[in-house]
């Protein structure tokens, strides 16, 4: 099953996501995260799952984007060529080929999705400008245009839509649990401004930061969050293939206990 879980900071994301059946691989890119969760709780061994090989971490660091640094001047000097996401991408990519191929491992787990896709599209990004190098003596491309500094227009981004869409369904195709865990960000959007006006603006929601598309592709897709009265995590389904698994809220979440529920509804 493809499972999406977004969330604010220390939310439990990883903690859920460790809980899926072994052996299973971890690709963080948010360096950290897996050491926090790494800890027995009281409803969790995960330390243990990581001491007896259970659990796999492999970490993929973004490289600065800081342009060149002049030792001489000792300082930085500001560039916009994009360095070392395309060949980032393209590790993850390779790993994530040979964890699908592997017979062994029942659970991939990214954390997280939203420096994934922009690992994705940072990736392309350079490797448009790649195609415009080397650079003429006036600063321009070797095709006469500025070097490209964004993806634009936005029809440019059907190509990373489409390098995401490939890790969700590869996914299925062979048979592994995919974890995806995402950051949480402000919802913008129209909101009341003076003399009744409507402004675009923050509009008080908070909502899952990154790739936006996972609904066609994912099996359930929800939120965590944690209690600091009850001093316990929470996961609270927004969308699942099982319909009536949605809005349901889990205490102290866990991949057993979540498709149990599963199991129940459709009667196996």
């Amino acid at each position: 099953m493809n499972f999406v879980l977004w969330g604010e900071d220390k939310s439990c994301k990883d903690t859920l996501g460790l809980s899926f059946p072994k052996p299973l691989v971890v690709m963080e890119f948010d360096i950290g995260g897996f050491q926090r969760a790494n800890r027995n709780l009281p409803h969790l061994p995960i330390k243990d799952w990581y001491n007896q090989g259970l659990i796999k971490l492999e970490q993929f660091i973004v490289p600065f984007q800081i342009g060149q640094f002049d030792a001489i001047a000792n300082n930085v000097r500001q560039s916009k060529i994009v360095v070392g996401m395309k060949e980032l991408f393209y590790k993850f990519a390779s790993a994530f080929i040979g964890h699908l191929q592997d017979p062994t491992i029942q659970t991939i787990m990214v954390d997280t999705g939203t420096l994934l896709y922009d690992v994705t599209c940072q990736g392309y990004l350079q490797e448009l400008q790649e195609k415009q190098m080397p650079l003429r003596p006036d600063g321009l491309g070797k095709d006469g245009k500025p070097i490209m500094v964004s993806l634009y227009p936005p029809s440019l981004y059907r190509e990373c839509y489409i390098r995401m869409r490939g890790f969700a369904y590869q996914g299925k195709a062979f048979g592994k649990h995919l974890v995806v865990t995402h950051h949480a960000s402000d919802e913008y959007g129209l909101v009341p401004g003076s003399g009744g006006t409507l402004i675009e603006g923050k509009t008080g929601k908070r909502v899952m930061h990154g790739w936006a598309q996972w609904g066609d592709s994912a099996d359930v897709i929800g939120h965590t969050y944690w209690d600091s009265k009850e001093k316990k995590p929470y996961f609270k389904v927004e969308l699942a293939e099982v319909k009536e698994l949605e809005g349901m809220e889990f205490a102290e979440p866990t991949f057993e206990k979540i498709n149990n529920t599963i199991r129940m509804i459709r009667g196996e």
